[in-house]
Parts: C-alpha cells; structure tokens; sequence
C-alpha cells in the first residue's frame, strides 16, 4: 500500500510539474506573438525578400570614452538564406552551409577564419531578425514573469536556451506596447544587458534602430557601459 501511494504522490507532482511547464510555455509563446505582431506582424514580415542595412559599433573605454568604431553593411535574404557582411576591405557571406571570406580581394581559407566569420553572420541575423527567431523550432522558452529593468522599464521576462548552444538568454518585452526592449546573454561566465533605445519604423516592419550594450558586473549591482551600436535600413524588397 505504501509503494502505491508513493507511486500515485509521484504521479500527481509530475502532473502539477509538467501542467506548469506547458503553462509558462503557453505565456512565453503568447508574448512572443504578440511582439511579432507590434514588429510588424508575421504575415507581413514574411514577404520580406531581402533587407540591407548599414551598422555602426561603437567601442567605450572605462571611461566611457570611444576607444574603437566599427562601420558595416549588412544584408540577409530569405528563401533562400543568405547574410553579406562588407566592412571595408573584408566581405563575409554564408547561406548557412557554405561560408566564404574574402580580405583585400583574396579569398581566405582557413578553417578557424571561416569558423569565426560563420559565427558573426549567424550571430548579424540573429541579433537583427528579433523577435522573430524566437519561434525556430528549437528555441527553449520559459516564462519568467514581469520585472523592472534597471533603467525602470517594466517588462515581460523570456528565458531562452538552445540544445545546442551554451549561451542564455533573457528578451524583455515592454508590458505595454510588446516591442523588444532589452536582451540579456550570458556568455563564457559574463553577462551583457543590451538596451533597445530607439527603433526604425516603417511599412515593413519595426527593426533596431540604436542599441546600448552593458556589462553587468557578477552581483548585477553596477552596468558599465561597453558598446553602442546604430542601425540605419539602406533597402528592403519583397518577394
């Protein structure tokens, strides 16, 4: 009889535990819909083609200083995909199989270059292509509830994982207007908070516009200012 009742007490905790995972799912997937929506809305989104934009990296000291800038032309295109990077005399470009990398016209073919370079254009797209990558099938969501943000912002808290990946990510998403507002990536033991302050709007959609990166110190009492970055979209086609 004991066996029983510990087999049914058993039972009936798995069914509260995974009730409650299906629940925070249900949240997490409704607020990440409703984001798509504010940026644009899916259907409209998806006739996109292709969409060029230009980027601006700007790199603080501690002083808050600009010690380094960085100038680059993006572009992504869909069905097939593809993501270009030119940034002066280096040109990058992936369609997700084949990767090439080209410096001074010739072109590179060393296997960690091409690694690295895979990484930045698969890291360009999806930086840029939010909220909207967080429904690829392999995304791991988790409603975390609403906070407030360090700059007083009040928003809906998403925890994303990957099988796949080691990083973790939080999205925030303003309570009100379900635009993302700030992104969280913990990253080899270091955490960034990267503020959305401005966005692009037009007919297409609603994309980055300027962006504020911060590295959060290990008890999350100090953000020390590390990056800012501008977006300005150059071009958009449809299919």
């Amino acid at each position: 009889m004991k066996i029983r009742f510990e087999i049914k007490l058993f039972l009936i905790i798995s069914i509260i535990f995974l009730n409650k995972i299906k629940s925070q799912n249900k949240n997490a997937i409704e607020i990440i819909e409703k984001s798509i929506d504010a940026h644009g809305g899916k259907s409209n989104l998806d006739e996109i083609k292709n969409i060029k934009y230009s980027k601006k990296t700007f790199f603080y000291d501690h002083l808050g200083k600009i010690k380094n800038e960085i100038h680059q032309v993006i572009t992504h295109e869909f069905n097939p995909y593809k993501t270009e990077i030119i940034s002066g005399d280096e040109f990058q470009k992936t369609d997700g199989i084949v990767t090439e990398l080209t410096k001074n016209g010739k072109k590179i073919y060393d296997f960690e270059s091409l690694k690295k370079v895979k990484s930045t254009l698969d890291g360009a797209f999806y930086v840029f292509w939010q909220p909207m990558k967080l429904k690829d099938p392999e995304t791991i969501m988790n409603y975390l509830g609403e906070v407030t943000l360090p700059n007083q912002k009040d928003a809906h808290a998403i925890e994303i994982s990957y099988l796949n990946g080691s990083d973790k990510w939080n999205f925030y998403f303003d309570t009100s207007s379900y635009l993302l507002v700030a992104t969280e990536v913990k990253h080899n033991n270091k955490i960034s908070l990267i503020y959305t302050t401005d966005f692009n709007y037009n007919k297409y959609g609603v994309f980055h516009h300027k962006r504020e990166s911060y590295k959060v110190t290990e008890d999350r009492s100090k953000l020390i200012l590390q990056a800012s970055y501008i977006y300005e979209v150059l071009d958009i086609s449809k299919k």
